[in-house]
């Protein structure tokens, strides 16, 4: 560590001053009765420098950091924390020196965001008493504590490395010890049932017009068998299975899983309100966990020109939180090309989309020819207004 690292805290920032103040007083005025105080002022301003680094490096030397996110995804407005272990690797047996960690709520970043601006201050170390306090472990043990995750909205936060403090047993002097590692956390939305809103029929994104994997009919010749999903239907149980076995399987065959629910999500920006957009954000994750709930992927794409597959099973509903965590409005420069969607597609929008999308009326209390400049979606689509 080199010495320029080292910064006073505002305790020694006053030392500072004090003891100045008083080898000034004792100069001009001739006061040799002021020494013994400016001694005991400035020996601790003294050996605080040596102090502080000397217990840095221990730290550096002998402290090993890890860090991650519980639960590594979680609900928007549910609690989350940052479970912060530090091993001690010293074998001497004295326990590691202690360390102190600033405020972490400032830190967190999502990601497509800048990098806030540089906090002022970086010429002075922060107090101990604004730290929070860093386990100390002895010697081959580990200690762990917890930070809180900022999940009041969806998105993709990480926490960069963050430098602890080591300080001198009096406060006057800090220096940078070790720093932790970079965590992620996810916030996705909540699911939201679309019908729980006012919308139509087709809300339920319509997935009987999708030709049933699990009906056996009209799906080719009997491949064989695979373990049983909730939603398959009970007609296709194979009994002589679950008597050898003691698991439900049922019949597969050659066409099943071939069946893929369109959805297609209306993230033009500058047209939907926020409140509206995070409610299309959550329908649209709602309807993506209950499709892949059951043999079937879904193909996900936007108006505004991205795609994405998920798989059915929990890979696919994983995925799924991650892409709608992160999802923002995206803002084109170019006119959207007619949407290539099949016809059992569904179009997510609010009510403000749907005004510009061509061949879609304007919803009940709308004014005619509002939203401006439309994009056409195709005519075999069914809009669904969340």
């Amino acid at each position: 560590m080199r010495v320029p690292e080292l910064r006073p805290t505002v305790r020694g920032i006053v030392g500072l001053v004090t003891l100045t103040t008083v080898v000034v007083a004792a100069l001009v005025t001739g006061t040799p009765e002021l020494t013994p105080l400016a001694v005991v002022i400035g020996a601790p301003l003294a050996v605080s420098p040596w102090l502080a680094h000397r217990r840095a490096r221990a730290a550096i030397g002998s402290l090993e950091f890890h860090a991650h996110v519980e639960p590594a995804a979680v609900e928007a407005g549910q609690p989350a924390r940052v479970m912060l272990s530090v091993t001690n690797r010293a074998r001497a047996d004295a326990a590691g020196p202690p360390l102190g960690l600033a405020d972490t709520d400032g830190g967190w970043r999502a990601d497509g965001t800048d990098p806030g601006p540089v906090p002022r201050g970086r010429w002075r170390a922060p107090s101990v008493s604004s730290l929070w306090t860093a386990p100390s472990p002895a010697p081959g043990r580990t200690a762990s504590g917890h930070l809180p995750v900022p999940t009041a909205r969806r998105g993709v936060y990480t926490l960069p490395p963050q430098r602890c403090w080591a300080h001198d047993p009096f406060g006057l002097v800090g220096a940078p010890g070790p720093a932790t590692p970079t965590v992620v956390a996810v916030v996705h939305p909540v699911p939201l049932d679309p019908g729980h809103l006012p919308v139509a029929a087709a809300s339920r994104v319509g997935w009987a017009a999708t030709p049933d994997p699990g009906s056996g009919r009209g799906l080719g010749d009997l491949e064989g068998l695979r373990p049983y999903v909730a939603g398959d239907r009970l007609t296709l149980l194979h009994w002589p299975a679950k008597i050898r076995y003691g698991e439900w399987f049922v019949r597969q065959f050659d066409g099943e899983g071939a069946a893929t629910v369109s959805i297609v999500l209306d993230d033009r920006a500058g047209v939907h309100r926020r409140r509206d957009f995070e409610r299309l954000v959550s329908a649209t994750l709602w309807s993506v966990l209950e499709t892949t709930r059951s043999p079937r992927a879904v193909q996900l794409t936007t108006l505004a020109g991205r795609a994405y597959s998920f798989p059915p099973g929990e890979q696919g509903r994983a995925d799924a939180r991650l892409v709608l965590a992160r999802l923002q409005p995206l803002a084109l420069r170019a006119p959207v090309r007619p949407a290539a969607l099949t016809a059992d597609a569904v179009v997510l929008t609010t009510r403000t989309g749907a005004e510009r999308l061509v061949g879609h009326p304007p919803g009940p209390g709308s004014p005619a020819g509002a939203g401006g400049p439309r994009t056409p979606v195709g005519g075999t689509a069914r809009i669904v207004v969340v």
